[in-house]
């Protein structure tokens, strides 16, 4: 009789444990026939919870239809691109979308629109399944439109305040800082227009059984460009900066530099992907705080730059490089030689390699101070250090594997 009952016991444990793994697994099968793979910066949790008629899915070879959402590159903050891409059954299948944002949308009316933008995308898709027969469709006759150049009062113009600052503070150091910075931007299809007023007040202070250490960094200037577009490959523009920089050991400086760029791909693809080469040739005038280690306390120079920059944001991942020369024309010697890249890509399903590295042949430091650097200036960096070079190098693996759903919002505790 107790043998008998051990083993009941016994199946009956058994029994729940299979229950207990098969329970999770029933109710929450997925069931909807769009398997999206969604790539963006963005809320995610949002967005799933608002749309819950398709499968959200971890790796890309489990998805029938996969979704890029990319902000604008070259400065429109307001600007998205949607990017609907069809697999397996939908095969053939792509729309491209964008939804403008302005400036005094709060972050909510930005993470809606986007929701509203990806739900009006999906009906391409969703016509092409059974749920064709769940879809109903609500058709709001609106014919005004916050982005209407001809109901736009302000005809493409943005501004911007800002100021922030804060204080630390420990037994044996203490920070604080403050900046302001005031923007005005205008972006259309023949001109990009940037403008950039900032401040910033930088103080810091250390102290051990040596002594006591303190230090300060301001910048002050303006800095921006005016930008025509002049075909689907050429652009030129004007660079200026007026800045007091002490960090750089700059009482005064300004730079004004014309400029001229060549895209290989129509500017119209520059989301998804962009080689272009620029040239500029300008004017520098600088006076200095102090004596420089060139015993100049102003000069003016001519200066020219060069850049290769090429991007690439497709759905194995994303490329970004960046070649450039900086040089004086009357100073060849003194130059700077930059390479930044940075690389995110698919290996195989699950898994990815993200790789970034910027290096910099340093060649162009005239404006450093004559002299020994001082304690402070080597410990709280607030000055600019002769250096030769500047290397910096970031590697970074991801495997992700189990289930390929990933339907379900769990924000408890």
């Amino acid at each position: 009789m107790i043998v008998k009952l051990i083993y009941i016991n016994r199946i009956l444990k058994k029994n729940l444990l299979i229950t207990f793994f098969l329970i999770p697994f029933y109710f929450f099968s997925q069931s909807n026939s769009i398997k999206l793979f969604l790539k963006c910066k963005c809320d995610k949790d949002f967005i799933k919870n608002e749309i819950p008629y398709v499968d959200y899915m971890i790796n890309q070879k489990d998805a029938n239809l996969e979704l890029f959402i990319y902000g604008d590159p070259n400065g429109n903050k307001g600007l998205y691109s949607l990017y609907f891409k069809g697999n397996k059954e939908f095969k053939g299948i792509e729309k491209k979308m964008t939804f403008e944002s302005h400036p005094k949308m709060t972050n909510d009316e930005i993470r809606v629109g986007i929701k509203d933008k990806i739900e009006k995308g999906l009906i391409r898709f969703i016509v092409e399944t059974n749920d064709l027969e769940n879809l109903t469709i609500n058709f709001t006759n609106n014919n005004s439109s916050i982005n209407d150049p001809k109901l736009d009062k302000w005809k493409n113009w943005i501004f911007e305040i800002s100021a922030s600052g804060y204080f630390e503070k420990e037994s044996s150091r203490k920070e604080s800082d403050f900046n302001a910075r005031f923007e005005i931007n205008r972006y259309t299809e023949d001109w990009r227009i940037e403008s950039n007023i900032r401040y910033e007040k930088e103080k810091e202070s250390f102290s051990n059984s040596s002594g006591n250490y303190s230090s300060s960094k301001l910048y002050k200037g303006i800095k921006g460009k005016i930008v025509r577009s002049i075909s689907n490959h050429w652009s030129t523009g004007f660079f200026y900066n007026f800045s007091e920089d002490s960090f750089q050991n700059l009482n005064f400086s300004y730079i004004i530099s014309p400029a001229i760029e060549y895209s290989i791909f129509p500017y119209k693809d520059v989301v998804r992907k962009e080689i272009v080469i620029e040239y500029k040739i300008g004017y520098q005038s600088n006076k200095y705080e102090t004596k420089t280690i060139y015993g100049k306390e102003k000069e003016k120079l001519g200066i020219h730059s060069f850049a290769f920059k090429t991007r690439f944001r497709q759905n194995w991942g994303d490329i970004y490089s960046r070649l450039g020369y900086f040089s004086y024309l009357n100073l060849a010697s003194k130059n700077r030689l930059t390479f930044d890249n940075y690389l995110n890509i698919r290996i195989f399903d699950g898994f990815s390699l993200r790789i970034g590295a910027e290096m910099r042949l340093i060649r162009d430091q005239i404006s450093l101070s004559a002299g020994e650097a001082s304690i402070e200036d080597l410990l709280l960096q607030q000055k600019s250090i002769a250096t030769d070079f500047y290397n910096e190098f970031r590697l970074g693996l991801t495997y992700t594997f189990g289930s390929a759903f990933n339907n379900i919002i769990n924000t408890r505790l």
